[in-house]
């Protein structure tokens, strides 16, 4: 009878049929301590002169008549007959046959050897052979058999010896029982007990487990790297003491709801880091319970979430400025509109004088010089983040750019009644930079100043030579900064003082473009105020650049030049119109169109030389006309002029493939658009 490398306690095989009678197949844990084996009602040893013939009798008779044999092939019990001297098979019953896939016949011509899978048997063969030889009586193993098919079976094989009356092994019985199913559950049962061993060791996390009461059992050393609590003092419930105070309670309360009540943990609070300070941690648990339902253990894991709670936190903030900024924004477009409204209902007034239907007209056109520079600071804020904003760098006397930016920023600044100081020096001031957006940058921060100073107040401009840098200085007599804004003035949307009056607030805005801009010209920008009602200095540093050998020639702006034919083509009719009247009063003959296919119809009557064309029209876009119109005039000198609301750089980009000489974005300054029309 064969063995493996494990052999068991040795007894007989009588002996071993009385303790399957007394329990029957016996449970997974027991018969991992013993041989997983199952036997028989006890029967006596049978005695060796009357089951075992004299020596040379027929192996036949072994059996025959046999109690025991007779018994076990009733359990449907394997067995199998083996001559000791060369583990020969001599007699093998149905069910043997069945585990091993060979006819009795062909288990006949074979060793219990043979069965055996090759890493079994050399242990296998050394225990056979201290049975053979009288050293052992009786044996237990467990071994793999390879089946006919080449299939691998685990099973447990109880065997003895069987003496004649000198003594001497004349055959060897054995019980063989498939354990195949057995030493897979052990195999899934260690496999899972790995994977859950790596994942608690390659986790950052910490995994813990506690009783069925509830109290924590094994230390964490996560737990310990994470709060500083050393592992014992974590038992039972003293990890609460790490928990931060306004938080203990309400843990404790859903950590014994969930004890009580058999159900999911979850829980999120603060524990006191290794550092003193806290972080944010997310707690899960769920109970293991047995088959009758009983909780065995708690297993559970605490996740540091504290990045994520910052995450969330600095989400709430940005959505509460983006309110404030909207709210704020309504208000801006709001004061320019009414301010029109009430301009336009005085002008339109039969008996009012000529003074105040020219008062009217000024006001509308400052208040919509303000629209188009807030829309202008709007789409500047969205270019400068996609980083779609390009510089057109040359080499530029930073003194003309500062003169031109107090020109600008003058109305604004006399309508506070301010007193402006310019000490700009003797220079020049050479700089590699975009001469319109450095007027934009000083133009920002002369209104910055000119916001926050109450009426009547002082500003300073001042701009020198520092070392590789030019500095420009803005200083004033204002509101001033709070110490903790200062870190944040120049933030999108971020205003110092955003619950002053609305009349002298802004979109919070303007700042982040000065410091977006200055940055893309190599330079850096500054904030710095002694304090609320102390005024603040807001400083811009540019890095110098050479002399150039020429300087630039300012091109000289072009007139009117002669009348031409003008197809306007917009579905705005009010702006159509509008636009009409200023080109009718500057000498050009003007024809209307308010969609796609009338504008084509018109061109083709009315012949015009220029046309400004929106880009949203219905029916047909003014992609799709600008298309058109380049096919049917052919050779023809048509200008093409995209006057549109949409400013983007894939706009252009769109009006310049589909035939568009120019790309204006509303409102346009009427100098520009007559300047355009002249070619």
């Amino acid at each position: 009878m064969g063995a493996t490398s494990r052999p068991r306690a040795a007894g007989t095989l009588a002996g071993a049929s009385g303790e399957a009678s007394r329990g029957g197949v016996k449970s997974a844990q027991d018969q991992r301590k013993s041989t997983d084996i199952a036997a028989p009602p006890r029967v006596e040893t049978p005695d060796p002169g009357r089951v075992c013939p004299a020596p040379g009798g027929p192996p036949s008779d072994l059996f025959s008549g046999g109690e025991l044999y007779a018994a076990l092939e009733q359990a449907g019990v394997a067995l199998a007959q083996g001559e000791p001297p060369t583990a020969r098979i001599l007699r093998a019953n149905r069910e043997f046959c069945e585990l091993t896939g060979y006819s009795e016949a062909e288990l006949l011509e074979r060793t219990f050897f043979d069965l055996t899978h090759p890493e079994d048997r050399a242990m296998d063969q050394a225990l056979y052979e201290q049975a053979a030889r009288g050293l052992k009586r009786a044996w237990r193993s467990e071994k793999r058999y390879v089946r006919k098919d080449g299939e691998i079976r685990w099973v447990a094989v109880r065997g003895a010896a069987i003496w004649d009356e000198h003594g001497t092994p004349v055959r060897t019985v054995g019980i063989i029982i498939d354990i195949t199913g057995l030493k897979r559950a052990e195999e899934a049962l260690r496999r899972s007990e790995d994977r859950y061993r790596c994942l608690v060791e390659a986790t950052a996390e910490t995994v813990w487990i506690t009783s069925p009461d509830g109290l924590t059992t094994s230390e964490s050393p996560c737990w310990y790297a994470m709060t500083g609590q050393r592992p014992e003092e974590m038992l039972g419930l003293g990890w609460l003491e790490s928990v931060h105070p306004d938080d203990r309670d309400r843990t404790l309360r859903r950590w014994t709801h969930a004890i009580t009540t058999i159900s999911r943990y979850e829980a999120e609070y603060r524990v006191r880091s290794a550092d003193g300070g806290y972080r944010f941690t997310l707690a899960r648990a769920v109970p293991v319970v047995d088959r009758d339902g009983r909780v065995r253990e708690w297993v559970g894991m605490n996740i540091d979430i504290t990045e994520r709670k910052r995450a969330e936190e600095s989400l709430r903030e940005a959505d509460r400025r983006k309110d404030e900024f909207l709210a704020m924004l309504a208000h801006e477009l709001r004061n320019p509109l009414s301010a029109m409204q009430f301009a336009l209902g005085v002008s339109q007034l039969s008996s009012v004088p000529e003074a105040r239907r020219a008062w009217a007209l000024s006001v509308m056109q400052r208040q919509l010089r303000q629209l188009g520079r807030m829309v202008d600071d709007l789409l500047d804020v969205s270019r400068i983040t996609r980083g779609k904003i390009v510089l057109k760098k040359e080499p530029i006397d930073l003194r003309h750019v500062i003169h031109q930016a107090v020109a600008a920023a003058g109305p604004s600044i006399d309508a506070s009644k301010h007193e402006l100081s310019v000490a700009v020096g003797e220079g020049p001031y050479w700089v590699f930079g975009d001469p319109a957006r450095l007027e934009q940058v000083i133009v920002n921060l002369l209104t910055n100043a000119a916001k926050y100073t109450r009426e009547g107040g002082r500003i300073w401009l001042t701009a020198g030579r520092e070392g590789a840098e030019v500095a420009i200085r803005v200083r004033d007599t204002g509101i001033g900064i709070p110490a903790e804004m200062l870190p944040r003035i120049f933030d999108l949307f971020e205003q110092a003082h955003p619950t002053l009056d609305p009349s002298r607030g802004g979109l919070g805005i303007g700042l982040t473009l000065v410091k977006r801009l200055v940055e893309m010209h190599g330079g850096a920008v500054s904030a710095a105020s002694e304090g609320e009602g102390r005024g603040s200095e807001l400083t811009v540093r540019l890095p110098v650049t050479e002399e150039p050998a020429r300087p630039r020639e300012q091109a000289a702006p072009s007139g009117r030049g002669l009348a031409r034919r003008v197809l306007v083509v917009d579905d705005n009719r009010d702006h159509a119109q509008g636009l009409s009247l200023l080109l009718e009063q500057a000498g050009h003959a003007v024809a209307l169109a308010h969609d796609g296919p009338s504008a084509l119809e018109t061109a083709r009557r009315f012949a015009p030389e220029v046309i400004l064309l929106d880009i949203g029209l219905p029916d047909l876009d003014g992609y799709e006309v600008a298309r058109r119109l380049r096919e049917e005039q052919g050779e023809r000198a048509l200008r093409i002029v995209a006057l549109t609301g949409y400013g983007q750089h894939d706009d252009r980009r769109r009006s310049r493939e589909a035939g568009c000489d120019a790309h204006l974005v509303k409102p346009v300054a009427h100098e520009v658009l007559l300047e355009q029309i002249a070619g």
